[in-house]
């Protein structure tokens, strides 16, 4: 595996923090939807630069 690749993991292990952030959110009695959905968009940034990254290989080859 290399740098890239690793590099890419490590997005993807930030990904799996951040959903579980969301999740505990959404389950409080009162979730701060707005928070949410400002984790959410981050969650798809993080998954785009990941897929771009670790996944470009796949595309180009």
């Amino acid at each position: 595996m290399d740098l890239i690749e690793r590099k890419s993991v490590k997005l993807l292990a930030q990904s799996s923090r951040l959903l579980a952030e969301m999740s505990a959110e959404a389950l409080c009695d009162e979730p701060q939807r707005f928070l949410i959905k400002k984790m959410l968009a981050d969650l798809r940034g993080l998954l785009g630069e990941f897929e771009d990254a670790y996944l470009e290989d796949d595309r180009t080859g």
